[in-house]
């Protein structure tokens, strides 16, 4: 841009030359895009569900995009962390933040008192990906075969009963199972998905909400009303006396704000052929996950937005304590 403005007025071009220059180098520079490696970010810990919900992403935009796709973890703070990254890096399109974003924006914004970002001003909305609904989980050797031997066993434990999370949709999911079920609990925060796994197979808490593809753990319900694709023949929330309770989680791709409209655009089409892709819906179900295609742009960002609205009278209603 620099190079164009100062040969305009060195050798005297016309402004209507350099208006034609200067409107075709966006394009060109959508053209050569990606001409190096890319990194997602993703804010749990290697191994977990959705670090391989994630993962799974990262390799397909590998096939599309033909560069390395780095994926690097950045644990920590219920994903804030990995958020805060993406947020003050470069909007060039390189650092691209794949994450639940009813957890980092819709819930996080409802329980932290202070964020490091904005949820909807700090970031380019690009392409939803996936929901999923979570799980009640209970130690493989327990008795406990339903929500309601969870219950009488949590209400004959007078508020000793414990449970883990190690994320912000956990946490908030188990406070309203309290709440609905008039049950007491102690909430023990795990950094990741395996940590509060290996818990529950330890017996060092008495349930936890987890991915719904969890191998080591009794599944009691999902957290949603119906059944789900994403793990057959498990009950709904609603089988299991939970009438009211509807809660899943959805992946979507976010870039840092001001990241080239072209670019996003870019992207957006990219993760619509993996969304859509046979082999990659296959392996989504395989993971727990549903594909969840055609919400890109501003309608990625209203969607946020009322998730944030919604998430907030949940975490209310629930009186979900700080973490």
């Amino acid at each position: 841009m620099k190079s164009l403005v100062t040969a305009s007025l060195v050798g005297g071009l016309l402004a209507g030359s350099l208006f034609v220059g200067l409107a075709l180098g966006s394009p060109a520079r959508a053209q050569d895009y990606p001409s190096r490696d890319i990194t997602v970010v993703v804010g749990y810990a290697a191994g977990s569900g959705a670090d391989l919900v994630v993962r799974l992403f990262a390799e397909e935009l590998r096939k599309r995009a033909g560069r390395t796709v780095i994926v690097e973890n950045k644990p920590g703070a219920l994903t804030n962390i990995a958020a805060q990254r993406v947020a003050t890096a470069k909007p060039d399109g390189y650092t691209i933040l794949i994450t639940p974003g009813s957890s980092t924006f819709a819930i996080n914004s409802a329980i932290f008192k202070e964020m490091p970002f904005d949820p909807i001003n700090d970031f380019t909305p690009v392409a939803s990906l996936a929901t999923t609904p979570f799980a009640f989980l209970v130690p493989e050797n327990s008795k406990i075969n339903s929500i309601a031997d969870l219950t009488k066993t949590l209400k004959d434990k007078q508020g000793k009963g414990k449970y883990g999370y190690p994320n912000s949709i956990s946490l908030v999911a188990a406070e309203l199972y309290k709440k609905v079920a008039g049950v007491d609990a102690i909430g023990i925060s795990y950094k990741s998905m395996p940590d509060a796994h290996g818990a529950l197979r330890g017996d060092e808490v008495d349930f936890f909400v987890g991915d719904v593809v969890i191998r080591g753990g009794k599944r009691l319900a999902l957290t949603t009303r119906e059944r789900s694709d994403a793990a057959p023949g498990a009950p709904s929330a609603k089988e299991q006396g939970l009438n009211d309770y509807d809660l899943f989680s959805w992946f979507a791709a976010f870039l840092p704000k001001g990241a080239p409209p072209e670019v996003t655009q870019k992207l957006a089409g990219w993760f619509a052929e993996s969304v859509a892709d046979p082999e990659a819906k296959k392996r989504m179900l395989e993971l727990g996950v549903a594909p969840w295609p055609g919400v890109n742009g501003e309608a990625l960002r209203t969607f946020t937005q009322d998730e944030m609205r919604k998430w907030k009278v949940l975490c209310d209603l629930a009186q979900v304590p700080a973490p």
